[in-house]
């Protein structure tokens, strides 16, 4: 009895996870979708104040979203509502109207030029999001250390390619140094612990293979080294962000490898 009780709850929890999934993907899609038509009506005269019209509203969704989203977290935390295994619960509702109000604030503020960047951001951010339920946690922190690093490789070169904008390559060699040293730090001291950290009262364990330390340390180091050329040599540019990339694809490929 027990036995199948628990069988029940894993397959419960397996399924909860691959419905969020799903959904991320699917809202994604339509954010693309929705993107879509904003550029098409942008790209004309004729259709411009329309698309604007457009953009105000999906923004006024968004924010509706925010405090719908603000509401039900406060009611679970709480205690008055139960956001456990529910795909419309508070943390999700605002994550996806935060996301939504700073694409449509952006396209409200610039115009048609942010849409083709969004058009790469939502499914790498959904691709993050499958990353962050099947692989092992501190995989999703190389992938998230990579492709930040890559992030800013590609500010740099832009930044550079303007003399008014060359104070932006050096605040992205800056950032990728900063989050290499909060990195460090905090890894360091979750090896001091075993890999546990307290969180609102509560003893969490990071679960991190015996690996991952070693991981943890090799990757930003690597990516602020990476972004750093860029910086002093950006005709290697490609070189950087080709490494960057294959980098992250062995890590891929060593821990899909390891989850079978």
């Amino acid at each position: 009895m027990s036995k199948n009780n628990v069988g029940r709850k894993t397959i419960s929890k397996e399924e909860y996870t691959t419905n969020k999934v799903l959904t991320v993907f699917s809202v994604c899609l339509l954010g693309v979708l929705l993107l879509m038509i904003v550029q098409r009506l942008l790209d004309y005269a004729n259709t411009w104040a329309t698309g604007m019209l457009l953009v105000k509203v999906l923004l006024g969704v968004g924010v509706a979203g925010v405090i719908w989203g603000v509401v039900l977290l406060v009611l679970e935390l709480s205690g008055k509502r139960d956001g456990s295994r529910r795909i419309i619960c508070g943390r999700n509702v605002l994550l996806v109207s935060i996301v939504m109000v700073l694409c449509m604030a952006l396209i409200g503020y610039l115009g048609a030029q942010p849409i083709k960047l969004l058009y790469v951001i939502l499914p790498v951010l959904a691709v993050y999001y499958l990353v962050y339920h099947s692989y092992a946690p501190e995989f999703f922190i190389i992938a998230a250390d990579s492709g930040v690093a890559i992030g800013l490789m590609w500010l740099e070169h832009r930044a550079l390619a303007s003399a008014s904008h060359v104070w932006m390559a050096y605040a992205s060699i800056g950032a990728a140094v900063v989050l290499a040293v909060i990195q460090l730090i905090c890894v360091w001291t979750l090896r001091g612990k075993g890999g546990k950290f307290t969180f609102r009262g509560k003893k969490v364990d990071s679960h991190f293979s015996r690996n991952a330390y070693t991981m943890l340390t090799v990757t930003p180091v690597l990516m602020a080294v990476l972004t750093a050329v860029v910086l002093f040599m950006p005709s290697w540019l490609l070189i950087a962000m080709g490494c960057a990339a294959a980098y992250l694809f062995v890590t891929a490929v060593y821990y899909t490898v390891k989850l079978m």
